[in-house]
């Protein structure tokens, strides 16, 4: 069955096993991408609403995880949107879900959320492919790698409006979506090195075997900065609730979009309390049913998504300038010849959108850097231009 491609996927363990071409399998020809990307998120970031950014790109993954539990669906997020796979028989409710999150963003934040529900079968027949992976990053968490053009081809197309108009969702405030599970109720997480970098690297022109290109940049990046403890932006000293300000006001505004004025402040005002009484439980240790604070802690740290890969790697690094230094000047080369290009966002901490299944085991934690992350860095990407030098050797 179709419906069980995902699931049925071996997982590798490393993130670097990820650059081998035979962990990859073909989505099946009767699947759909669902994209979803902010349009404008650039100025929206100046503006300061990074933040609020990042939850509409992490509500469009819960609209569409929720539509399909308890079917695992590959995913990957963005910064300022998301790619989901979705099998055939779900793309009606995943194009309602979507429909629900574009009205949600507009109506909760602001923000301006293209959308589309894409089959593969079209990708294919422009040549390009969509392949997935697993990775298995922690007891708890498995996490989706795509491969072969097709999935960052869809969100290029939808970017530049070039999607035929029957694939593209438009916001609907009467659709079907529920977006259980999302949370955004921790402050800015601090790096303990001075600085946490969000990095983007795509293949360039001159590159022969991209993911040979993308194994050595993920060889030399461990070499920079370290193992997964060495350089993961969640830490546990930086952990603080937050017990007001906007991190409380951006899960309301999506949980209760729908409602009233005064509904939305009594619903605000119920969820401070809750959270208020999850910290006296962390703060003082108490035990709440099979909650156990120190357990929640290790595995929130375990399930995170610092580091992924869609064709194009993505990381939220912690470390120290020097090490970004060192980063900037191997990336810098191979720019230089065409061989890659890359964009960073350096800020002084990370930023955390979280889905909760469960608070015991079943709960995932989208990692991005303060300030923009990937969007800022993506930014910058594009701003960059490659040079016409020889190319650098990438083996």
């Amino acid at each position: 069955m179709t419906l069980d491609f995902y699931a049925a996927i071996p997982a590798v363990h490393g993130f670097e096993e990820l650059a081998h071409p035979d962990v990859y399998r073909p989505a099946p020809n009767d699947w759909y991408i669902a994209c979803a990307d902010i349009a404008g998120s650039t100025s929206a970031i100046a503006e300061g609403k990074y933040k609020a950014v990042n939850t509409v790109g992490v509500a469009a993954i819960t609209a569409l995880r929720n539509v399909a539990k308890p079917m695992q669906l590959p995913y990957v997020f963005g910064g300022d949107g998301a790619v989901v796979l979705v099998p055939g028989p779900l793309h009606e409710a995943a194009r309602s879900a979507l429909a629900g999150t574009v009205a949600m963003a507009e109506r909760g934040f602001g923000l301006d959320l293209r959308a589309a529900v894409v089959p593969i079968e079209w990708v294919r027949g422009h040549s390009l492919e969509v392949l997935v992976a697993r990775q298995q990053v922690s007891e708890h968490y498995v996490q989706a790698a795509l491969f072969g053009g097709g999935a960052d081809w869809v969100e290029a197309q939808l970017k530049s409006g070039q999607l035929p108009a029957e694939f593209t969702v438009t916001a609907d405030a009467g659709a079907d979506v529920d977006f259980g599970g999302l949370e955004c109720r921790w402050k800015e997480i601090p790096s303990p090195g001075g600085e946490t970098v969000a990095v983007i690297v795509e293949a360039g022109p001159a590159a022969k075997d991209h993911l040979t290109l993308f194994r050595w940049v993920m060889e030399q990046t461990r070499e920079i900065y370290g193992d997964d403890a060495a350089c993961r932006p969640v830490n546990a000293s930086g952990l603080r609730v937050a017990l007001t300000g906007p991190e409380q006001t951006h899960e309301s505004a999506v949980r209760d979009w729908r409602d009233p004025p005064r509904a939305r402040w009594f619903g605000r005002v119920r969820q401070r309390l809750w959270v208020t009484a999850g910290w006296l439980l962390m703060t003082f240790g108490i035990r709440a049913g099979d909650f156990e604070w120190p357990r929640y802690r290790r595995e929130l740290i375990a399930n995170t998504d610092f580091r992924k890969f869609d064709g194009v790697l993505r990381f939220v690094l912690s470390g120290t300038p020097e090490q970004r230094e060192r980063l900037e000047r191997f990336l810098a080369n191979l720019s230089s010849g065409n061989v890659a290009r890359y964009g960073i966002h350096v800020a002084g901490g990370a930023l955390m959108t979280c889905v909760i299944d469960e608070r015991k085991g079943s709960h995932f934690h989208f990692v991005d850097a303060a300030g923009g992350g990937y969007a800022a860095a993506a930014a910058a990407m594009k701003a960059s231009r490659p040079s016409t030098s020889e190319p650098a050797p990438i083996d």
